[in-house]
């Protein structure tokens, strides 16, 4: 990851004033977990529906050592420079959270999400809040690209985005998993270019300004005991001692990939190996603001930290024995089970090679993701001119989802791309599907 001399913890944003009302984005702490499981338990059938899905139910999830878990997950996230969670203060009470997730300096990208107490719903409170922080991040931060993947159902939180200069660029399939399954979201974004030249907060004040809030009586909220010392001390120990279980889980360890196709017996794609960094083909290896991690070629012995997003699966593409390109997945959620893919191919070689081997390299590795890696959901960003790319996306089964602007692809270049992705609900599904793709590249 990009050094980048903005830190992430600590971070204050405000005060600001709407309406009478004092808002401040500040870092969460420990003695928040009442006002938070108030507000969270009162407004459970307006989160619920849109959060992240769970075998425990809601009560069970807000418990002081759930609380403390997403506070030190957050407080690592940010030292890690890839998360910024605050909590939206109005008139110093808890009033909701709003975060900065997937930060990518590299790419200049991050991935907003927030929550809002139902007794400032209408106010214009949750879109000053986000405007806040986009200024942080277009600002101190220096991000360039800030989305919102946003349920269809949730038809007031697209709207408000809209209301702040978000754009709706694509309907992302099986995206997140949320009220028990795998959900489509509609991905929403902003740019540096786009925002309002004088900031999203002054554009949203100004915006507001005339419309008073509509008056309602504050909820009747449970009254909620404070967490413990012991409860704090039990809770700290068991998330630390989780990091170090999970920084061993075999899940990450090396292991030698190799996949072939009866048909096609030359091509082979496989894991890489070091004699392939010296062969001619290696030099159009593509190094890009997405690429550039220092992740390796294969899946190192294990993660280095839980806050660091999984290494990149790269797999070398060999057709008659010489190295002629790769296959990449990368940024693996393995919450939501979907990941990236790029491919690239030596472009000395004749077009009817290059079409043959990226068809079938491209087919193998989405094949492999979705049946052996479990994932859901394979998706790849491509620019509108590379027509060739589209065809051989859609040949693997992928469809065309939205354009995406301002975005940087693998390759490091700033460009609008086009979203393109396979999902399947289930591995006998996947095995149907690539048997009729399978018949149709012969």
């Amino acid at each position: 990851m990009t050094d980048h001399p903005t830190p992430l913890s600590r971070v204050r944003l405000g005060p600001v004033t709407l309406h009478g009302a004092t808002i401040v984005l500040r870092p969460p702490r420990i003695d928040d977990y009442s006002r938070w499981r108030q507000l969270r338990l009162y407004d459970r059938h307006r989160i619920e529906p849109f959060w992240s899905s769970s075998p425990l139910d809601w009560p069970a999830r807000h418990t002081p050592r759930h609380w403390i878990h997403e506070y030190l997950a957050g407080r690592a996230g940010e030292r890690a420079a890839r998360r910024l969670g605050l909590v939206i203060e109005v008139d110093g009470l808890l009033a909701g959270q709003v975060e900065l997730a997937h930060i990518d300096f590299d790419s200049g990208s991050a991935e907003l999400g927030l929550w809002m107490s139902s007794q400032l719903a209408r106010h214009g409170i949750a879109a000053l809040a986000t405007a806040l922080i986009v200024d942080f991040a277009f600002g101190t931060a220096g991000l360039r690209r800030i989305t919102a993947p946003i349920s269809p159902a949730n038809a007031a939180t697209g709207a408000g985005a809209q209301r702040l200069g978000f754009r709706r660029e694509a309907l992302m399939a099986r995206y997140f998993d949320a009220g028990g399954a795998p959900q489509d979201h509609e991905l929403w974004a902003i740019t540096d270019r786009t925002a309002p030249r004088e900031g999203l907060t002054e554009y949203w004040i100004r915006h507001r300004s005339g419309r008073p809030p509509r008056s309602e009586p504050p909820p009747e909220l449970p009254d909620i005991r404070p967490p413990r010392r012991t409860e704090v001390l039990v809770a700290i120990a068991r998330y630390h001692a989780g990091r170090v279980l999970r920084s061993a889980d075999p899940l990450w360890y090396a292991q030698r990939i190799r996949l072939t196709d009866p048909r096609h017996p030359g091509l082979v794609v496989r894991s890489p190996e070091h004699a392939d960094l010296t062969t001619g083909a290696a030099r159009w290896r593509p190094i890009g603001a997405g690429t550039a991690r220092p992740r390796g070629w294969t899946f190192g012995l294990a993660r280095p930290r839980r806050d660091a997003p999984p290494p990149d699966l790269v797999l070398a593409i060999e057709d008659d024995g010489a190295f002629v390109g790769e296959v990449r997945l990368f940024e693996a959620d393995m919450f939501n089970r979907h990941a990236r893919l790029f491919a690239w191919t030596d472009p000395t070689l004749p077009p009817s090679s290059i079409r043959r081997i990226r068809t079938i390299a491209i087919r193998l590795v989405v094949e492999y993701a979705l049946t052996v890696l479990r994932m859901i959901r394979v998706a790849a960003e491509i620019e509108p001119d590379d027509i060739e790319f589209a065809e051989l996306a859609a040949r693997a089964g992928m469809e065309w989802e939205g354009r995406l602007h301002d975005f940087v692809g693998v390759t490091g270049r700033r460009a609008d791309h086009d979203l393109w992705a396979v999902t399947v609900p289930d591995s006998r599904t996947a095995r149907r599907l690539y048997r009729t793709i399978g018949a149709e590249g012969r």
